[in-house]
């Protein structure tokens, strides 16, 4: 195969021995750990592997709150594909004219030793148990890939920006840009939902830009509503308070008016010129058919078993080749970066193990949880395992980059 062949700019059928679907934080550490696993354990022929994701690069996800208002930081959380360093691909599809380009001249086949990897810039729209459907990003074209496994990584979308686009360099930039105007032309900014975006996007702007009059909404007393103690949850207020957010708590939004202000259910106005929502993520198992939507919850996640295969609770009766990762999956942990990097490698072994017809034998590590935020003036809260604290220094460096630095060597992209 040459090079120029390795790059296609249409959909085809495709058969590979292990579908992605997702290419986050725990699609690519899935790769990542399989090919580390696939060196120890040796298999008789190169396996197929096929990503699909429609960025082509890697976003850090953690990034973002501080990416949008800051656009030269903003260029230190997205790698383009082109950049990555062990995760190389074989071959591309894609009809992203700016992606083709940048990202063409890196394929190489025949670059990896154990797998043949191809990378599919584009969405799945369709998931079944043997077979999945999917179209480029600028196609409505659809075509078939069948598979023998399949990690499903898809993960989650929040109000944009939170989840950018972020198609490709380019585009990631130009969105960054975007919004971070839209912040600097207004005066007061609402912020509602104080979850941990909605908390970091308030506290990032309000230190980018401490001009402005930042106010953060929340129906209820404390936040944020994960199951943290209250000396946690008091630390993150005083610490946004500090930095001079405004805080807003037991109420609710029951409209933005034409104005842009906004009506409480109470019949109160609060006074903004742009408000961010952050009060709701999506999951996105919509894809799932032939049968999986059973197994998705009623909390709109997909149920796992220890080593993340598709089963029913109790049910015993797992999708042995159906593994699922990341924010997805039906386990009460609060869901992280380093969570679905610990469920890849879960998978990778279980799947190398399937293939030498061994039984899994890693399961899911403790479920201990553990949460660091950033708040006002760059503080970094954090609740591990038990213990509460205020610029860790450990997490004070980490977070100089978002911790992208860290997650790095496990994602294959350097």
């Amino acid at each position: 195969m040459t090079i120029a062949s390795a790059v296609l700019k249409l959909v085809v059928s495709l058969t590979t021995n292990i579908l992605v679907v997702g290419g986050s934080y725990g699609g690519m550490a899935f790769i990542n750990h399989l090919k580390n696993f696939l060196k120890e354990k040796k298999v008789d022929k190169k396996l197929t592997v096929t990503l699909v994701e429609p960025k082509a690069g890697f976003l850090n996800v953690l990034g973002v709150p501080r990416a949008i208002v800051d656009p030269e930081f903003s260029k230190t959380q997205y790698v383009s594909m082109e950049q990555y360093k062990v995760c190389r691909f074989d071959r591309m599809l894609s009809d992203d004219e700016y992606a083709v380009n940048k990202v063409g001249p890196a394929i190489e086949p025949g670059v990896n030793e154990d797998i043949e990897l191809t990378f599919v810039q584009g969405k799945v729209t369709e998931l079944k148990e043997k077979e999945a459907k999917y179209k480029l990003n600028n196609s409505d074209s659809e075509e078939s890939i069948s598979f023998d496994y399949c990690v499903f990584a898809a993960g989650r979308n929040r109000t944009w920006p939170s989840s950018p686009d972020a198609l490709n360099w380019e585009s990631y930039l130009e969105e960054m840009v975007d919004f971070n105007a839209t912040v600097k032309k207004h005066n007061k900014i609402a912020v509602v939902g104080a979850g941990a975006v909605g908390i970091e996007i308030a506290g990032d702007i309000k230190t980018k830009h401490p001009d402005k009059e930042v106010i953060l909404i929340h129906p209820h007393a404390t936040f944020p509503p994960e199951p943290l103690t209250d000396e946690f949850k008091q630390e993150v207020r005083e610490s946004l308070e500090r930095a001079n957010v405004k805080i807003m708590t037991g109420v609710r939004v029951k409209q933005e008016l034409e104005n842009h202000n906004l009506e409480l259910t109470n019949g109160d106005i609060v006074e903004a010129d742009f408000t961010y929502w952050c009060t709701a993520f999506h999951n996105n198992t919509g894809i799932l058919a032939g049968g999986l939507e059973k197994y998705v919850s009623p909390k709109n996640n997909v149920y796992v078993n220890n080593y993340l295969q598709l089963e029913i609770p109790d049910s015993n009766e797992p999708i042995k080749h159906f593994f699922c990762v990341g924010d997805l999956v039906e386990i009460p942990i609060m869901k992280s970066a380093g969570w679905a990097i610990a469920m890849s490698r879960v998978v990778a072994n279980a799947l190398v193990n399937s293939l030498h017809n061994l039984d899994p034998v890693e399961e899911m590590p403790g479920k201990a949880n553990g949460i660091l935020l950033v708040c006002g003036n760059e503080d970094i809260v954090s609740e591990v395992g038990g213990k509460v604290e205020l610029n860790n220094q450990i997490y004070v460096d980490q977070y100089k980059t978002y911790r992208f630095d860290v997650g790095k060597p496990f994602l294959g992209i350097e």
